[in-house]
Formats: structure tokens, C-alpha cells, sequence
């Protein structure tokens, strides 16, 4: 039998402080036979009596004493782990460098840090906006522990976690020619004037590699390389853009309109962490959080 565990120790420093088993049970919230029991099994596996009865009173013995004097190292340590461990629950003392890019930043990622803060309180947040390039150079400098990133990711020292999926869609002013369409195909953004993507971000590498397997391609004498600014310059050049779904719900800009690609062209939505860090709590929680976001939007729930 294993002589010491952390509740027999609690039971005996409760009952020697209190001089009762009755009370002891009464401060632990536990039952008087659930009490004498761990006392008996202690003093079994000890090999020591520890109390004797005296009038109803329950008296400590020499060997009580020694032991109790020596347990209250442990019993301090153990009120710090409880302290520290609350902590961890509420995420005091403890800090969540975030970065995005740009199309989670109107509803996402607020609504998950939400979400985080209200599971860990004492949490201490930042959030930056950039790209893949640029979020994998902050967490190597150790200054981003999770970042969110669009299209297939392969780095060998950054772990990536697939936490959702989004659509392709095209983006066009009121009244342009695309609006008499219900859905449109890729042969038609060759005939109307459109807003390029740089094939260097993720987006435009999709798109760019369904035009190129068809053996399309369309003029892009404007092209946006920053997806906040693709909105504005549909709505003041009057031209149609291949947007992402988020960006082309979440975007405010008035007079513009949605519509559906005949070809479903999916863009992959990763969670990235330098390993460990994926293990942290207040990690954990975010991407949970992104995760379940995601998800009410392909079911349909949208803010």
C-alpha cells in the first residue's frame, strides 16, 4: 500500500488541527466514514498510530506531531500549486501573440479572441495583420505563437492545422455585365473588364491555376494585391474581381454584388504554431473557437 497520497496527508493535518474526525469531515466536505477511513488506511500503510480517543476527543500522538510539523512544507506548496494552477484557468499572467491575414480580420478573428478572453480572463492579447510570409518570420523570431493562413502550407518547422475551408466568388459593381448571370463561369471573366490577383498570395494562385488549366487568362491592368482594397477598386473602376467568400460578405462597401462560380474552386484555411506551442491553453481555445466560427458559416449562420 502506498503510504502517502496528497489526500490522506490533507485528512490528517485536518483532523490533527481540529481535534475531530466529526469536524475534519464537516471543513472537507466529506463524510465522518469517508474520513476515518483514510485515516486508518494511512496509519496502516505508516505503520504508526497517529491518534488516540480521550473523551470523545481525538488526541495526537508523539509521532503526530512529527509528522505534522514536517507536512507543512508540503501543505504550503500544495495552497501555491492550487493559486498557480487557478491561474492557468484564467489565464493570468500568460499572453496570446496573434496574426492573421487580412479577410479573418472583420469578424473571425475578433469573435474568437472574444470567445478566448472570456474562457481565460487574466489573458493578455495582441493581434497583427499579414501574410504566410510574414507571420512565419515573426513566430520564428518568437514574436507570433499562432498565426492563420489561407492554401496549402508546407514548413518544416511550423506545424499546420486544418481548421476550415472557404469558396471562390466573384465580386461585381450593381448593374455590371456578370449580374445577368446566376452563376458564372471562368470562360466569362475573360470577357468583361476584371481586377487582377497577384498569383503570389493564395488566392490568385487558385484562380491562376484554374485559367491556366483551361487555357484562359484575362487582361488585369489593375490588379489588388491587399484584399481590403480589392472591394474599393470594384466599386471605383467599375470592374468584376474573384474575391473569397468572407471578404465579399464582410467587405461594407455599398453598390457591389455576390455571385457563385459554376467551377467550386476551395481554399483551405490553416491554424499555424511552432509545435510545442499548439499545446498551450489559451492556444487551444482560439483555434477551437476559429474552428467552430468556420463551421457556423458553412452551415449557414452568418453574423
Amino acid at each position: 500500500m502506498k503510504p502517502l497520497t496528497l489526500q490522506r496527508l490533507q485528512v490528517f493535518c485536518t483532523v490533527y488541527e481540529h481535534h475531530s474526525i466529526t469536524a475534519a469531515a464537516r471543513v472537507m466536505k466529506l463524510s465522518q466514514p469517508t474520513v476515518s477511513r483514510h485515516l486508518r488506511d494511512f496509519e496502516a500503510a505508516l505503520g504508526l498510530t497517529l491518534f488516540v480517543l480521550d473523551k470523545g476527543r481525538v488526541l495526537p500522538t508523539a509521532e503526530a506531531d512529527a509528522i505534522y510539523t514536517d507536512s507543512r512544507f508540503l501543505d504550503d506548496g500544495i495552497s501555491r500549486l492550487e493559486r498557480r494552477i487557478e491561474s492557468l484557468r484564467k489565464g493570468t499572467g500568460t499572453r496570446l501573440p496573434v496574426m492573421s491575414v487580412g479577410l479573418f480580420a472583420p469578424h473571425f478573428v475578433p469573435t474568437a479572441l472574444r470567445r478566448t478572453l472570456d474562457a481565460l480572463p487574466g489573458l493578455r492579447i495582441t493581434l497583427d495583420i499579414g501574410t504566410a510570409e510574414q507571420q512565419i518570420t515573426y513566430m520564428r523570431a518568437g514574436m507570433v505563437e499562432i498565426g492563420l493562413v489561407v492554401g496549402k502550407f508546407a514548413e518544416t518547422d511550423i506545424v499546420a492545422e486544418r481548421i476550415g475551408e472557404g469558396r471562390l466568388v466573384v465580386l461585381t459593381p450593381e448593374g455590371g455585365p456578370l449580374t445577368r448571370l446566376d452563376r458564372v463561369r471562368l470562360e466569362d471573366l475573360v470577357s468583361v473588364p476584371m481586377l487582377g490577383l497577384t498569383a503570389r498570395g493564395p488566392l490568385g494562385r487558385v484562380l491562376s491555376e484554374a485559367l491556366v488549366e483551361r487555357g484562359l487568362a484575362y487582361s488585369d491592368t489593375i490588379t489588388g494585391n491587399s484584399l481590403v482594397s480589392v472591394p474599393h477598386l470594384v466599386k471605383a473602376f467599375g470592374r468584376s474581381a474573384v474575391v473569397d467568400e468572407f471578404t465579399a460578405a464582410l467587405h461594407g462597401v455599398p453598390g457591389l454584388v455576390t455571385l457563385p462560380l459554376e467551377t467550386d474552386l476551395p481554399i483551405e484555411i490553416n491554424a499555424i504554431t511552432m509545435g510545442a506551442d499548439a499545446q498551450k491553453t489559451a492556444i487551444q481555445i482560439f483555434v477551437r473557437e476559429m474552428r467552430a466560427l468556420l463551421a457556423d458559416w458553412a452551415a449557414g449562420k452568418r453574423p
